[in-house]
């Protein structure tokens, strides 16, 4: 059974999976985080003991042994740990991933894979718009968006954000060269956030322009065929055609396999 879920943030918006939110899973089955797990976010991850102890948690703990996590990067990722050798890329259903521990991956970008008999093409990555300093409006601690502001003090390089949040032009042409084995046809896709013609639907109006979106229209543009396309990244749970964003709940990916609703 393939679950699907939206932005964890290194627990910080995990609540929904938890063993009293997420009961209906079994052992063995895959929960696919799309974008912004946040399994790993300290740089000095090796060196201070709190910051060790807290994403150990997360990982060990949070994200239940009994689930095997793949996950897309998204924009809140430390990419230096990921991309800097860190994490050993493996072979993992027919593409490459990021093995951060013996149940949790991430699906490297471009890369397609087949699971429980359903292909995915991985995109992930995202541009923070939180970069600069200013007022946002923050989720709560159930996970929606709370109605009040709070100052936001930017975020500094190196340290919780990274420029490698933005995919490459190399991430592009190897999802272009998977494509063309598969004859730009898969049953999902999965990414951070959406292709640019799909922005405003999600709220992404207000926000600044993203180069991710306009490559994942570019993939969209040149005829890529997909049963539904989920991302995350927008903080809301809202299905248009075959668009699907998610946030705060853990859906399964087809929902008549147990009559889940």
């Amino acid at each position: 059974m393939i679950w699907l879920t939206g932005d964890l943030h290194g627990g910080d918006s995990a609540w929904h999976v938890s063993s009293t939110r997420f009961k209906e899973g079994n052992r063995g089955d895959i929960v696919i985080c799309l974008g912004d797990l946040g399994g790993f976010w300290y740089h000095d991850y090796h060196a201070n003991e709190k910051h060790h102890r807290r994403e150990d948690f997360f990982l060990e703990s949070q994200l239940r042994r009994r689930y095997l996590w793949l996950a897309v990067d998204g924009n809140h990722e430390n990419f230096a740990r990921l991309f800097g050798g860190e994490f050993p890329l493996v072979d993992l259903y027919g593409g490459k991933a990021y093995q951060i521990r013996d149940h949790v991956y991430y699906l490297k970008r471009g890369e397609i894979f087949e699971i429980e008999g359903h292909t995915f093409l991985a995109m992930g990555g995202a541009m923070s718009h939180d970069k600069e300093p200013g007022w946002i409006h923050p989720p709560n601690s159930m996970g929606a968006w709370g109605s009040g502001k709070e100052w936001n003090p930017g975020r500094t390089e190196g340290i919780d954000w990274w420029p490698e949040e933005i995919p490459s032009q190399e991430d592009f042409e190897n999802a272009c060269r998977n494509l063309d084995k598969v004859e730009w046809k898969v049953d999902y896709v999965i990414s951070h956030t959406c292709p640019e013609s799909q922005r405003a639907t999600f709220g992404g109006r207000n926000r600044p322009p993203d180069s991710t979106e306009t490559m994942l229209q570019g993939l969209l543009d040149r005829g890529l065929e997909f049963r539904e396309w989920h991302f995350g990244h927008f903080h809301v749970e809202r299905k248009e055609w075959q668009f699907v964003c998610h946030y705060d709940r853990v859906r399964p990916l087809i929902p008549d396999i147990r009559g889940t609703p």
